[in-house]
């Protein structure tokens, strides 16, 4: 018994050094809650929604057109020009319709967009992550118009296309604001107000 209370001490000091990093990143975690939670949860609320889109053929390839009301507050456009980090992503899904068996996908698509403001150029910048393209906008109300409009993004070839066939398309969108590191994530897993979705807008085509 007593050649097992070193063994015992070690593994009581080991298990209160681990309560003790434990309690360090909970303290972080609460910390962080404090600053961020007030501005994602105000703003970040609010109608988050594809209002309209479509396909439209040009060149042998279908284009989409889409136009999202997303959830922008005072708050979002104070933490812009404080520099805090926006970013959206456009999904974009396609399947075959038919009868008897479920639909066949025939393409799907991500495209991310990132918006943030450049304190050197006074300008802010709307990045298109997947192709690296960059625009530079004056205010922040015409960025955020930028942004929740997707004009001529390259989906799909027309000879992915069966001309007798009918399709359906679904769009939708997802909107960050704000990061949050890693870590902190997992010790905030109840806090989701820096993260939205829309539900998916949907409709049917016909060559």
């Amino acid at each position: 018994m007593n050649a097992a209370c070193p063994n015992q001490q070690k593994l009581e000091r080991r298990a209160s050094r681990f309560q003790s990093r434990l309690a360090c990143l909970a303290c972080a975690a609460l910390a962080t809650l404090v600053l961020v939670q007030p501005l994602y949860a105000e703003g970040l609320a609010g109608r988050f929604e594809v209002r309209s889109a479509d396909l439209e053929l040009k060149d042998g390839v279908y284009h989409l057109n889409a136009r999202i009301d997303m959830p922008i507050s005072d708050a979002v456009r104070r933490g812009l020009a404080e520099g805090v980090p926006l970013a959206l992503e456009v999904d974009l899904d396609i399947e075959r319709v038919r009868q008897l068996l479920p639909n066949s996908r025939v393409a799907e698509l991500s495209q991310r967009y990132h918006l943030q403001y450049n304190a050197v150029s006074a300008r802010y910048i709307l990045r298109n992550d997947n192709s690296g393209q960059q625009e530079s906008l004056g205010t922040v109300d015409e960025a955020l118009e930028h942004l929740s409009e997707v004009h001529s993004l390259p989906a799909l070839d027309k000879a992915l296309i069966a001309p007798d066939r009918r399709y359906e398309a679904n769009v939708r969108g997802k909107l960050d604001f704000g990061t949050v590191p890693f870590t902190l994530r997992l010790l905030m897993f109840w806090v989701s107000d820096w993260h939205r979705e829309s539900d998916w807008y949907a409709w049917t085509f016909q060559p």
